[in-house]
């Protein structure tokens, strides 16, 4: 439909002005043969669309669109001259020949003898060409701009969806790869919650390969997936209460871009104590999400820039898809250090 639209803005551009052409001239209702009638109204209407198209596929897209724009200046004056030299010869015949079935035309050259001169015709026809050039080149430059902003939005639609998924790309693996160590180290202890573990590992796969590819997924979804992996964290933990997650507010009304909270998870197990506790705090108000995780930190007393690939690739999401709609901070209390994310949802 987008394709064919601008074939109807010209048709009806044209049929407009073929209407008007039709009614607008009359001298007189002294009848005229309708032979000249025809003559002069088609070669008006045919040469105005063959000086409009010159410009619109010529003129503008070959000189100005190159940003030539005294080239352009002067090929139009060329163009309206040879236009206005073709059409003068036409226009004074026609004229002569309608002033003699109307003798109040007559009796005005006959006053006025400059009205068959060849010069003032021509000056005459390229004032018209002008108006034609103008409303030509208004046409194509807006069209065309029009054309290319709504290209490059689409260029950068695309742009910003293939960043996300290169992003959500990266995560996987980096959270793949912490969740296998784990595995790994019960494994190695020969723990027989080992299959325990392997079962859960099942479970987060899961949803990341099937269920995360879609733009939003329930906040009660992404909760469901964060407690998997603190139950896999668990097997490890000596003492698991030391591991919470306490939640509040309406998280059934919630959607948010999936796997967005698990940087900060995967942070605080990176960097925390396993002996000391780590808690999670997710709470939900009318348009607002705040999520907080602290944990006590293997080097007190540092303020070192944690979480490496993780937190950057979070950082990068949110930048995205919440530009000037989240605050994403940390600080360090001697050996405490808390990260909290605030999404604004309006």
């Amino acid at each position: 439909m987008q394709k064919r639209l601008p074939f109807f803005l010209h048709l009806l551009l044209w049929t407009g002005l073929l209407c008007f052409n039709l009614f607008y001239g009359n001298y007189s209702q002294v009848p005229v043969p309708w032979q000249w009638t025809a003559l002069d109204k088609g070669q008006t209407f045919l040469f105005h669309i063959a000086l409009f198209y010159f410009n619109w596929f010529v003129l503008v897209p070959k000189i100005l669109a190159r940003d030539k724009v005294l080239l352009y200046a002067l090929a139009v004056i060329g163009t309206l001259a040879l236009f206005a030299a073709v059409r003068a010869p036409l226009e004074i015949l026609e004229m002569k020949k309608m002033a003699s079935y109307n003798p109040t035309l007559a009796a005005q050259i006959a006053k006025y003898p400059s009205r068959l001169a060849f010069p003032q015709t021509m000056f005459q026809l390229a004032v018209m060409g002008v108006m034609n050039i103008f409303l030509s080149s208004a046409l194509k430059v807006t069209g065309d701009y029009l054309r290319n902003e709504r290209r490059r939005k689409e260029l950068e639609h695309q742009h910003t969806a293939t960043e996300l998924e290169l992003l959500k790309a990266q995560v996987n693996p980096h959270f793949l790869f912490n969740t296998l160590n784990n595995i790994y180290s019960l494994a190695y202890q020969q723990a027989p919650n080992t299959p325990d573990a392997i079962m859960k590992l099942s479970l987060l796969l899961r949803y990341q390969l099937y269920e995360t590819d879609t733009p939003l997924v329930p906040l009660e979804k992404e909760l469901e997936h964060l407690q998997h992996l603190l139950d896999l964290h668990k097997l490890r933990l000596t003492n698991p209460s030391l591991l919470t997650l306490e939640v509040s507010g309406d998280v059934a009304s919630v959607h948010l871009p999936p796997m967005l909270l698990m940087p900060l998870v995967e942070n605080m197990f990176k960097h925390g104590v396993a002996s000391a506790s780590m808690a999670l705090h997710l709470q939900v108000t009318d348009s607002m999400l705040t999520f907080t995780t602290r944990n006590q930190t293997k080097q007190p007393n540092a303020s070192p820039t944690y979480g490496g690939l993780g937190l950057q690739n979070l950082r990068r999401r949110l930048d995205l898809l919440f530009p000037s709609r989240h605050t994403l901070s940390t600080q360090q209390d001697g050996q405490w250090y808390t990260a909290t994310l605030i999404l604004s949802f309006t």
